[in-house]
């Protein structure tokens, strides 16, 4: 009797499992419930596209000195961190970084190029690298070449908006890098 109800068992089991997984070659759709209804979530492709386009919106505002088009891209609670400043946090910190920054500099020449993104969830991670030419007030332009991790969250209304955004400056090495290798 005890082995009957276990063969039953296994047999509802593998027809459940069989039933539930997608036949092969099709492609699932992801589904994410939001209070506006079920929103369809995107392709890695989908949301690289996205991101793209959002970053030249990004690099026009940055090269226009426009605060509120840089704000655009920016969640209410997201937080920023770029090398030498104070991380800055939620919409009043960002926007206030921000115009500090646009401020005390100009820039003439911004470019965003994305080198990767992964998808998980309603997050899509990015990585990529950027180069700008900047001028500070009463000195000469310089050029900074650096590399990024962004982290977006799909919206409720199909878009993408920064929520983490993190960036280095390949500028100057770490000492540990440039220290020649010890002898074993």
């Amino acid at each position: 009797m005890i082995r009957c109800r276990i063969t039953v068992f296994v047999g509802v089991i593998c027809a459940t499992l069989t039933a539930c997984s997608a036949p092969s070659g099709k492609t699932e759709t992801t589904t994410t419930a939001t209070a506006a209804g079920t929103l369809a979530m995107p392709s890695v492709a989908e949301a690289r596209t996205a991101i793209e386009a959002a970053n030249k919106s990004a690099m026009a505002a940055f090269m226009a000195g426009d605060v509120k088009g840089v704000m655009a891209n920016y969640t209410a609670n997201a937080m920023v961190m770029q090398p030498g400043m104070p991380m800055m946090n939620g919409a009043a910190g960002v926007e206030g970084g921000m115009r500090r920054m646009l401020e005390t500099m100009k820039m003439d020449s911004v470019t965003f190029a994305t080198t990767d993104v992964t998808l998980a969830g309603e997050m899509a991670i990015e990585t990529g690298t950027y180069r700008m030419r900047t001028m500070m007030k009463g000195a000469k332009p310089t050029i900074d070449v650096g590399k990024y991790l962004t982290v977006w969250q799909h919206q409720a209304d199909g878009s993408w908006k920064i929520i983490r955004d993190i960036n280095n400056s390949d500028g100057l090495p770490s000492p540990a890098m440039t220290a020649p290798a010890k002898k074993k």
